[in-house]
């Protein structure tokens, strides 16, 4: 049995080794960097935090939502043709990004166009090494492949908000623009393993579902709003409300959504039994151990992506750090976790003794261990000290999740249906993404807006009844999520009484204390629910051919 040693010395000397990992690289670090350089990247293009959230949100859905037509293309024309061509694309959207004036053309260049191009480029390593590495050495892959992908978010929050802080936000793209070069220079070493078919694309299929993930992932993106059930405010186009009767927009997006992807499950099947063209084979949603381990990375990648993308708003306040001081403070999780991974890929034969299912479960329990630890330990005057313990053991706890999740999950496919795996389970974990900066984004500035206007109420010594209670939260809530800094500074001031304005600092900072240890109690109840879904997975890697 080769070594770990032995066996990435050999893959280093393929340069398309390189070219997968560093692409993995490069995609996490732009969608990391983001949250990193939130701040002044708001104060120069006149922006609120809520804006920033949703261009993050519209990334993961334009990705997700491209994700099935984009491997339908790589049958009809070759993955390496495919993934250049994404190349171009996500190299001209990362320039646009970095030279963007408005948040209007920020929001176009990140979300659509590189969230576009980021499709291939997320799907093409995992098929890549399916296809160069088999046995321990793809598992091994899987793992390191996994590696590249957390050092490039760990990258882009530490070293985005260093250049943010000192060079200013637009040089923060600068890195993952050297690295696309290089990847330019390496992806003709990439083998084309997919022969193109003669088989027609399946564009149907493409339509249905994107219209259907994209209404999923709109509504999402929209609960902040306009509410995830009660209506804080009608949605209108042109003179038209939709819907037309009491509830928000939310509710009607998300099950147009899931209808739209029953029919395109019922499309894909009539397909498959005609021998048509099709994105996908729906089959392999039959697998339990694929459907359980997907979902269960789906919720762990809500978990930590909504915990970190609060935590980047929460730190900021409670401590005056600037972006790369915030970084700096949550980088105990960030940097845990590719230490736990190395660990798991150096001593892989613990495999052989601890069934990589315990492994699993073991990780998911201790991240529930860290983010209460995390809980108790938040507090208006806290340190980046004290935030520390929590985020190291939800490090480990991630670590050791993420270290063979995906090897378990993919080994429950036939070995017929594995090359769709990618197509499936990352569009899976970008609505993970998504949903965790809508659910808890959503959480933590429903909670403090709340906090904010009882605490205020509290010092004025007057009461509201509920309805003009829900209604000034639902007020606090839209402006905190669509106006500036300086302009939420402004509405507060002309709005609150003077006697209440000199403690209206200590109210926001005890609001948003509150608000995001209620999040992190939401985000709890989620690691149960991730708990049992991994359950439902084999104890080992296991090898299909049916």
């Amino acid at each position: 049995m080769a070594t770990l040693k032995e066996t990435l010395t050999s893959k280093f000397r393929h340069k398309a080794f390189w070219a997968i990992t560093l692409t993995l690289f490069m995609v996490a670090y732009n969608v990391s960097v983001m949250p990193a350089i939130m701040s002044p990247l708001a104060r120069d293009l006149n922006a609120s935090v809520g804006s920033i959230q949703g261009i993050l949100v519209v990334f993961s859905l334009t990705t997700a939502s491209f994700a099935p037509t984009t491997e339908n293309l790589c049958g009809f024309y070759g993955r390496t043709r495919v993934f250049g061509i994404g190349l171009i694309l996500y190299g001209i959207g990362i320039a646009l990004t970095s030279l963007s004036p408005t948040i209007g053309i920020l929001a176009i260049s990140f979300s659509l166009l590189t969230g576009l191009a980021a499709t291939p480029l997320i799907s093409t390593p995992w098929a890549i090494a399916e296809s160069m590495y088999g046995g321990e050495a793809e598992e091994q892959t899987t793992l390191v492949l996994v590696l590249a992908s957390v050092l490039g978010s760990l990258s882009g929050g530490i070293l985005g908000g260093f250049i943010a802080y000192h060079l200013g936000w637009r040089w923060a793209f600068a890195p993952s623009v050297s690295v696309l070069i290089f990847i330019f220079r390496l992806q003709r070493s990439l083998p084309n393993q997919i022969i193109p078919s003669p088989q027609p694309i399946d564009w149907f299929g493409g339509l249905l579902s994107f219209l259907g993930l994209s209404s999923i992932f709109v509504g999402i993106g929209l609960a902040g709003e306009f509410g995830w059930w009660a209506p804080k405010r009608e949605f209108a186009i042109g003179n038209m409300i939709i819907p037309p009767f009491a509830i928000s927009i939310v509710p009607t997006l998300v099950a147009v959504g899931v209808i739209l992807l029953g029919f395109f499950g019922f499309w894909q099947r009539r397909q498959a039994q005609r021998v048509g063209a099709s994105l996908f084979r729906v089959g392999l949603l039959r697998r339990r151990g694929f459907v359980f381990g997907m979902f269960a990375a789906m919720v762990h990648t809500l978990i930590v992506t909504g915990v970190q993308f609060n935590l980047f708003q929460f730190v900021p306040l409670a401590l005056s750090l600037n972006p790369f001081r915030t970084a700096l403070a949550i980088m105990p999780y960030n940097l845990t976790m590719p230490i736990v991974l190395v660990a798991v890929v150096k001593y892989l034969s613990l495999g052989s003794r601890i069934a990589p299912k315990y492994i699993v479960c073991s990780g998911i329990a201790l991240l529930a261990v860290g983010i209460g630890v995390l809980y108790s330990s938040l507090h208006p005057q806290i340190s980046p000290l004290e935030l520390m313990p929590g985020l190291i053991i939800m490090g480990i706890g991630s670590g050791l999740f993420l270290s063979y999740i995906s090897v378990l999950t993919f080994s429950s496919a036939s070995v017929v249906d594995k090359p769709q795996c990618p197509g499936i389970y990352n569009p899976i974990q970008n609505l993970g993404s998504s949903l965790g900066r809508g659910i808890l984004g959503t959480a933590l500035i429903f909670f403090t807006s709340q906090s904010i206007v009882d605490r205020v109420l509290q010092k004025l010594g007057k009461t509201l009844s509920t309805v003009q209670r829900l209604e000034v939260i639902s007020k606090l809530q839209e402006t905190l999520q669509t106006f500036s800094q300086a302009e939420i500074g402004t509405v507060l001031a002309n709005k609150v009484p003077p006697s209440v304005y000199p403690s209206l600092q200590s109210i926001n900072l005890n609001a948003a204390t509150l608000g995001i240890r209620n999040s992190l109690l939401i985000a709890l109840m989620l690691t149960i629910v991730c708990f049992i879904l991994t359950t439902g997975l084999p104890k080992y890697p296991s090898c299909r051919s049916s």
